[in-house]
């Protein structure tokens, strides 16, 4: 029988936000570097990447004994992902769109 997850708020949700917020950040810094037709793609692209560490890290966990998946922390995630791909956002628009055409004007 699987466990159901009713911890919505838990202390380790804190965790999942700010773990995933990281992850996205460090990809959009990354990214960043790279010029895309627009920066949203920028943002998608950390935001998936933090979305799939996230559920990686879900599905290895519920393989251990004594633990199980928990859909409220991919809930949790997603916020981290979406504050990381603010970030991303950010950063490749800043670095390609604003500071460039002031650059070429």
């Amino acid at each position: 029988m699987t466990k159901i997850c009713n911890d919505k708020t838990g202390a380790d949700k804190k965790l999942h936000v700010f773990c995933e917020f990281v992850i996205a950040t460090i990809i959009g810094v990354l990214v960043s570097f790279m010029h895309f037709p627009s920066a949203w793609i920028a943002a998608g692209i950390a935001y998936a990447v933090a979305l799939a560490f996230g559920i990686w890290k879900e599905i290895k966990d519920s393989k251990k004994k004594g633990n199980h998946f928990c859909i409220w922390d991919l809930a949790w995630d997603q916020v981290g992902c979406l504050g990381g791909s603010v970030v991303a956002f950010l950063a490749n628009y800043y670095t390609w769109y604003d500071i460039a055409i002031k650059l070429l004007y």
